[in-house]
């Protein structure tokens, strides 16, 4: 349920900056696409790099371990 309100917030988000423009609504679903996949790509980076912190931190102090 929170999932499917933080996706309509990111649209209508995305939707309301994307008529804020010299040619108004027009074309503001496809400039809202670009909007919504830039947004998508920029918190996958976020997460794919959280993630590979973690592994990394992982992987050192498994490799640090004096466990036999």
């Amino acid at each position: 349920m929170i999932a499917l309100v933080a996706i309509g917030l990111i649209v209508a988000g995305a939707l309301w900056r994307a008529g804020k423009s010299e040619t108004g609504w027009r074309f503001a679903p496809l400039r809202a696409t670009g909007v919504i996949a830039a947004g998508m790509f920029r918190i996958s980076v976020i997460v794919a790099s959280i993630l590979f912190a973690f592994f990394v931190a992982a992987t050192i102090g498994a490799l640090r371990s004096t466990l036999p």
